[in-house]
């Protein structure tokens, strides 16, 4: 076992539920408002980290020092790494105040220097390591993460950190995108499928442009996708093609096709995730008199969806994204009815969260079903 700190992204909850269910063998150490700290039997690297949605960074703890002894423990961390040349590296502070980092790099600076050890560290301003400052650095440096908790300083070596170009490629370079069904970040298409919880065949019977299939691909998995419009898998079929291309992948394990989602379905899969129609742009605040029109047709939709997947009598999980719609007074509204029909069928729901922006005016509710 070795423990990792994970720096989560924006909705924490939802990044710890994604690790939980992808590394179901973890124990939980700690955890603040921006950070998990687990015990994990995996190994975590860049490759690993690169198919985990909904975290920042991941660091592998190297030492637990009391604040005396934080800078000497430090020290002897980068000294790992000093090979007689100029030594470049990071700090990046969390479950205390960042303001902090500027005392503890000064210390540092003149420890090491005391030491004979070259080096510079790269705090912009005496700010925790963004992105791009690691790619800078992670060939000839190192970032260290310092996390406070409790009395103790936990100091970890960086393993992992979100490639922010790549997902920016996937998500609008791609040939095919069409703005008015709504664009499943890649992000939240890589949170989805973890959240199924197995490693084998998913099934997309929502498909659109092919997002949550392109990114399953790339994580290794088996994907179906399926789609009622034949414009949208052709357009998802473009995509793969890019993404064979711009990857270098040889991929064949998946298959695209025009499919009713509420009709019987043959395929075989071992688990369900998808984000479908979410009704209209997300931008976009509708009066309530029309809102009711969208909900009710959405409802309609995916009550006939869950009926479906009822009477093809299959126990695989569902990961599901459906929309919620924000009102300027600021209430939301949810597809209640498909929820409420969902539990009279006799599928049981053990996970509820959203994801969603502050300028959205339709948000994502993220639902884990399975049928006992």
């Amino acid at each position: 076992m070795s423990t990792y700190i994970f720096i989560l992204g924006k909705h924490p909850e939802l990044s710890i539920a994604e690790l939980e269910s992808r590394y179901p063998k973890h124990k939980i150490l700690a955890k603040g408002g921006d950070f998990v700290v687990m015990d994990l039997s995996e190994l975590i690297d860049q490759k690993e980290f690169d198919q985990l949605g909904g975290c920042i960074k991941a660091a592998k703890l190297a030492k637990e020092v009391g604040k005396e002894e934080l800078v000497s423990g430090i020290s002897d961390v980068l000294f790992d790494h000093y090979h007689d040349v100029k030594l470049d590296y990071g700090l990046s502070l969390y479950g205390t105040s960042e303001s902090q980092l500027r005392t503890f790099l000064m210390k540092l600076k003149k420890k090491l220097r005391t030491d004979g050890i070259k080096s510079r560290f790269i705090n912009n301003d005496f700010k925790n390591i963004s992105s791009a400052q690691y790619k800078s650095i992670k060939r000839k440096g190192i970032e260290l993460v310092i996390l406070k908790n409790g009395n103790q300083f936990m100091i970890a070596e960086v393993v992992g950190v979100q490639d922010i170009d790549s997902y920016s490629k996937r998500d609008f370079d791609k040939p095919f995108r069409n703005m008015q069904m709504g664009m499943m970040p890649p992000k939240l298409a890589q949170i989805l499928i973890n959240l199924t919880g197995v490693k084998g065949c998913v099934w997309d019977p929502f498909c659109g442009s092919g997002t949550l299939v392109m990114e399953g691909l790339l994580m290794g998995r088996d994907m179906i996708g399926s789609d009622i419009n034949p414009k949208h898998v052709e357009g998802a079929k473009q995509n793969v093609e890019w993404l064979k291309n711009n990857y270098q992948l040889p991929i064949t394990n998946y298959e695209l096709f025009e499919h009713d989602a509420t009709e019987d379905f043959s395929g075989r899969f071992d688990a369900i995730a998808f984000e479908g129609d979410l009704g209209i742009p997300h931008n976009q605040f509708i009066h309530p008199d029309r809102l009711d029109e969208i909900v009710g047709d959405l409802d309609q939709l995916y009550i006939r969806f869950f009926e479906n997947l009822k009477a093809m009598k299959g126990t695989a999980p569902i990961v599901a994204a459906l929309p919620f719609f924000k009102l300027r007074d600021g209430d939301e509204i949810y597809l209640k009815n498909t929820l409420l029909a969902a539990e009279e069928l006799g599928f049981k729901r053990d996970l509820d969260l959203k994801y969603s922006r502050e300028d959205q005016a339709v948000g994502r509710d993220i639902y884990r079903f399975q049928l006992p």
